[in-house]
């Protein structure tokens, strides 16, 4: 028993899921004809070989070529056979053939009510006219009048399918499509006879060319047009930097074509995922497509392909460096992120460009190389947060930290000791930053022994700890410092104090049974006079006014968020205050 297939079901399955759009019939019928001349060359026929499009006022369209064509036996196998191929038998082989699935032919169905097939073949001398319908039925007769050889396909228009029919549409498909095939492409309608691909494709200019092409093709002024070559996918292109910074999560799309005949403008994967500062036009004769023929069967020759494209940038940049340096130095500015993705993968270009890219440091934005020249020990943050808190004061005591919170800038720090062993990259350690202040001494110390223990008492409910230093800038009275750890019990006890009972109990436990309780801590700046004055203040009351004070200020300082008690305890304080000073201002009468 065999299976049976609804024809009309497949044509739906087509137009709905494996084709993007109904357009593609244009694409399958010019594939077609070019693959049916490439095999009458094969046969060293000498002709003038040419694929036509021809409009009827009837909404019928016609598409000539003068390739091969087709015997009985060969229209029984190829157009009555679902799946089956001509080039069946090579798909494995690097040949010249565009199609190689046998299921083209039925997106006609999605444009037509019925497919008419005239065609004479170069091997067997009769003229065959075949006719398919929807419904899975066809016919076969032989025609008393000779054609020449080669095929023409007759569609007529299917109800709301009447744009496909029309001039500009047709002509937009053909450019779109067969724009760059090597057969001349022709449109026709009564007297009018136009050529659709005379344009040299963009992979056979040369660089200056390419840019011009890109100029009044993809309207865009790009900085440079990198050729791409991979002699095992049988591939060329271009790829064009883009004068504009993109985002790292912005979808990449490229153009590419098979053979000539355009594949997709909507291919997303064929480039490593760091190079989305470039936008390609390619041509492959090697890689295997889908059977829809918008993208490419990702195989082991397919990621093989992918590699060498990406190391044929690589190699462009690296060249470019020593060339025009000028332009790389544009490009490094325009492109800094990806440029960041690119050294962060490879060693090579790491060491290529670690130098002139740039950094937000406590002294603000500096090229890597100006940083070098200045420091070999080299200090890093984790995040974001952690260099906001320290960079105002490191910046005061000399110190320099580059902020490690952005994308790859982290992992491009600390691979620096492999550039130079002479250079030391360390990982910031907020809360132990205070040990590059100015200690106090032990008489200063002793003087303010009572001011310490009574914040460590105050402020234990919010895990932070006191400390006394020297630092600049003098008009800051402390400085807040914490790290992951304390960030984490933060929001687990904030999240405690919102949620039910059961849910409380088990964040209590993790917090107090399976993790040892880590402190932040606060360091008081003893060059600061009002908090000099009120570390040494004999009243108890207005010391612990100054601590809770203090506290919530550098909270806020450090763009921490307050948690409920900690609010609360910042208005308290700001309350008091407020009513000492009025009270000390005496009151006016109204």
């Amino acid at each position: 028993m065999n299976f049976q297939v609804n024809l009309q079901g497949m044509i739906e399955l087509l137009s709905k899921h494996l084709y993007s759009s109904p357009g593609v019939f244009i694409r399958e019928l010019l594939q077609n004809g070019v693959d049916a001349i490439t095999a009458r060359k094969r046969l060293g026929h000498r002709f003038d070989a040419r694929v036509t499009v021809e409009i009827y006022g009837s909404r019928t369209i016609a598409v000539h070529d003068n390739g091969i064509g087709l015997s009985e036996s060969e229209i029984q196998l190829f157009l009555a056979q679902i799946g089956s191929t001509s080039k069946r038998d090579e798909m494995d082989s690097a040949d010249d053939y565009i199609g190689q699935f046998g299921v083209g032919l039925l997106s006609c169905f999605v444009v037509s009510g019925e497919i008419v097939v005239i065609t004479r073949s170069a091997l067997e001398g009769d003229t065959l006219e075949w006719r398919g319908r929807p419904d899975g039925t066809y016919s076969i007769r032989k025609l008393e009048k000779d054609a020449p050889i080669g095929t023409t396909v007759f569609l007529t228009c299917k109800e709301g399918y009447e744009d496909y029919y029309e001039w500009d549409r047709v002509m937009e498909l053909m450019s779109h499509y067969g724009q760059f095939l090597p057969v001349p492409i022709h449109l026709s309608e009564g007297k009018t006879d136009i050529r659709i691909n005379e344009e040299t494709p963009p992979w056979s200019m040369n660089s200056s060319d390419a840019l011009t092409y890109g100029e009044d093709h993809l309207y865009q002024t790009f900085l440079d047009a990198i050729p791409l070559k991979s002699v095992i996918g049988e591939l060329e292109g271009v790829a064009y930097i883009l004068p504009y910074a993109v985002s790292l999560q912005a979808e990449k799309k490229h153009k590419v074509y098979m053979k000539r005949m355009l594949l997709s403008d909507q291919v997303n994967n064929m480039l490593p995922d760091w190079a989305f500062f470039v936008t390609c036009i390619m041509n492959t004769n090697g890689l295997r497509p889908t059977a829809s023929r918008e993208s490419f069967m990702e195989n082991e020759l397919f990621h093989t392909v992918k590699d060498e494209i990406g190391e044929n940038i690589k190699q462009h940049m690296i060249q470019l460096s020593e060339s025009n340096p000028e332009l790389f130095g544009k490009i490094i500015v325009i492109h800094s992120a990806s440029i960041k993705a690119m050294a962060a993968e490879d060693d090579e270009l790491y060491r290529l460009f670690i130098r002139f890219l740039s950094f937000e440091t406590s002294f603000g934005m500096m090229k890597m190389s100006d940083i070098l020249e200045q420091n070999k020990r080299i200090v890093v943050s984790s995040t974001l947060d952690e260099f906001r808190q320290v960079a105002r004061v490191a910046k005061a005591q000399n110190v320099m930290v580059i902020n490690g919170g952005y994308v790859h800038d982290f992992e491009l720090v600390r691979k620096l000791p492999a550039l130079n062993e002479d250079i030391e990259a360390l990982v910031l350690d907020p809360i132990n930053f205070s040990n590059v202040f100015q200690s106090i001494t032990p008489a200063e110390h002793k003087s303010i022994l009572s001011f310490l223990e009574l914040s460590d008492q105050l402020l234990a409910p919010f895990q932070c700890r006191s400390v006394v230093k020297r630092f600049e800038p003098v008009d800051l009275a402390a400085l807040y410092n914490t790290n992951d750890e304390v960030n984490f019990l933060r929001m687990a006890e904030q999240t405690k104090d919102e949620a039910n009972e059961l849910f409380a109990n088990i964040v209590d436990v993790v917090i107090h049974e399976l993790y040892e309780v880590p402190y932040a801590t606060i360091c008081y700046n003893f060059n600061n006079p009002l908090m000099q004055r009120a570390m040494t203040c004999q009243n108890a009351d207005m010391q612990k006014l100054s601590i809770e004070t203090v506290y919530t200020q550098a909270l806020l300082l450090g763009q921490y968020p307050l948690g409920p008690e900690e609010l609360k305890l910042m208005n308290k304080s700001f309350m008091q205050v407020l009513e000492i000073g009025l009270s000390q201002a005496g009151e006016r009468e109204l």
